[in-house]
């Protein structure tokens, strides 16, 4: 009797768990959650030691941030910047020009152009550590989009070993009020 009565509850459990199942559900996409609008990190200015120094260059600048405070530029470097304003900004670069190249190139002459306007060009007779300022002409600058700065150098030293150009050593730049 109980063997029979297993038996019928054993058939009825597998007779009740066999569902024919037509349809099957995939996985959900997996999504990013939503956190607000895309922000990018480029401002008015820039430290070469900034995490996101490297969002900022546009060319001619090194990846390698050299003595946790520098890189080396080659002729032409040029970075962006996004400005909240335009009125009465100063553009402002912090660099060294080094006594080794200059001994080779001699004096160093460099055009400042901000969005493809010539600022100024300043000949530097002797190396070190130099500071460059000088007001922006607000009809230059647009705020909320990209401004573009180039500092051009007439010369640069090229290493006879590897062949590296080498411009100028940049610390810091952008725009002050």
């Amino acid at each position: 009797m109980k063997s029979r009565y297993f038996l019928v509850t054993a058939l009825w459990l597998l007779i009740t768990s066999c569902v024919r199942m037509d349809e099957w559900y995939a996985p959900p996409v997996p999504r990013k959650p939503m956190t607000g609008p895309v922000v990018s990190p480029v401002r008015h200015f820039v430290n070469m030691n900034d995490p996101h120094a490297e969002d900022y260059f546009v060319r001619d600048i090194s990846d390698t941030l050299e003595g946790n405070a520098f890189r080396w530029t080659r002729q032409r470097p040029a970075l962006r910047f996004v400005l909240q304003s335009t009125e009465n900004l100063r553009f402002v670069m912090d660099f060294f020009l080094s006594p080794d190249n200059m001994k080779v190139t001699g004096p160093v002459t460099i055009s400042y152009y901000i969005n493809n306007h010539l600022l100024d060009r300043v000949r530097y007779e002797k190396p070190g550590v130099l500071h460059f300022e000088k007001p922006v002409n607000p009809e230059w600058l647009t705020a909320g989009t990209e401004t573009l700065v180039v500092a051009e150098l007439d010369k640069v030293y090229i290493a006879p070993a590897d062949k590296a150009v080498l411009g100028m050593v940049l610390t810091r730049a952008g725009f002050l009020d």
